[in-house]
Order: C-alpha cells, then structure tokens, then sequence
C-alpha cells in the first residue's frame, strides 16, 4: 500500500507485475495447451476405431483451458498451438489440411462456447457447446474432401455416423473439462 491508501500494482499480481506481461503469459499457456492436446491427439492413440475418438482428450483440455481464461477468443489461440505444431513437425498424420481444420474448430469453439455462456454458463450447456464444437470435424472435412478431393476413411460410410460419434466425445470431453474447473473453482473458495 502507498501512502495515499491505495494498493501497489505489484501486491496485486505477485507472479505478472503489470497486465501486459499477464496477458502474454496467458497467451503463451493457451498456445502451449493446444500444441500439447495436439502432441496427445498424436501420441496416445486410443484403439476404439471410431471417429472422433479424440475429441475426448482433445475437447477436455481445451474447453478447460477456455473455462478458466478469461479471453473470448481463448480457443482460437489453442487450435494456433495445435496447427502450429502440425505444420512444424510431423507426428504421423497424412492430411495435408489437419492445420486448416483446427484453426476453423478453434473459430468455432469460441463461437459455440461464446454462445452457451451467453445462453447460460453452465457445465451441460457448455458440454453441448464442445460437443456440437467437435461435430463440425467432419462437416469440415466434407467441405476440404468437395473442394479438394482429399478422401477421408472416416466419412467413407456417410457423414451420419462421424457425426453422431464426433458430438459424443466432444461432448464426453467438454463435459469432462468443464467439471474440472468448477470443481477446481469450488476448492478455491
């Protein structure tokens, strides 16, 4: 406190002095978390054989990430981390597009996430905003495999199915996700 009353901006932040290092630290945590859900995504196959599985992981820690930043457009800097990571090494996938598909999840994330807390921030509201989040996955790769005539195995048997087993992880995950920082917020308190 100074002698006027009012309280030190460096007692209120121990660990950032001022708000600008605070904003960038918190950037650099979210770009890290999607190049590190990206690294799993590669690395930890789950052998369950359904589209989508990966959202489970995925989706976890990226709506976590997005339930306890502050920053509307959190997502998108995560799937950067992922796509950034995609396209500076190769972790074993064969789509060419995988960076394209991620920065469009992240736009959408952000959008569907933006849109429950809107409606009503709670953790089955924003489970069905990851979820629906997830599902866009193969609407996407429809929309690369029209255009470019990339062919996806996922969506060889229709896009019925991918969707339906898409929205189930990403909806398992988020939910997953968001139960974590509300359990996390209430051990705080």
């Amino acid at each position: 406190m100074n002698m006027n009353g009012n309280v030190l901006q460096r007692n209120i932040s121990k660990v950032f002095p001022n708000r600008i290092t605070a904003t960038a630290a918190e950037i650099i945590i979210l770009f890290l978390m999607g190049a590190l859900a990206m690294f799993l995504h590669a690395k930890l196959r789950i052998p369950m054989h359904l589209p989508g599985r990966n959202g489970l992981i995925f989706m976890m820690i990226v709506v976590s990430a997005c339930t306890a930043s502050e920053y509307s457009f959190s997502a998108s800097i995560i799937c950067l981390g992922s796509a950034s990571l995609l396209l500076a090494t190769n972790l074993g996938f064969s789509d060419p597009f995988m960076p394209v598909v991620y920065l469009l999840l992240g736009f959408f994330i952000d959008l569907f996430l933006g849109i429950a807390r809107a409606i009503r921030s709670n953790v089955f509201i924003i489970a069905v905003a990851s979820g629906l989040s997830w599902m866009l996955i193969p609407v996407i790769r429809t929309g690369v495999s029209f255009i470019s005539g990339f062919t996806y195995n996922s969506l060889m048997g229709g896009i019925a199915y991918p969707l339906f087993t898409h929205f189930i992880f990403g909806f398992v995950g988020g939910l997953i996700g968001a139960v974590l920082i509300y359990l996390a917020g209430k051990s705080q308190k």
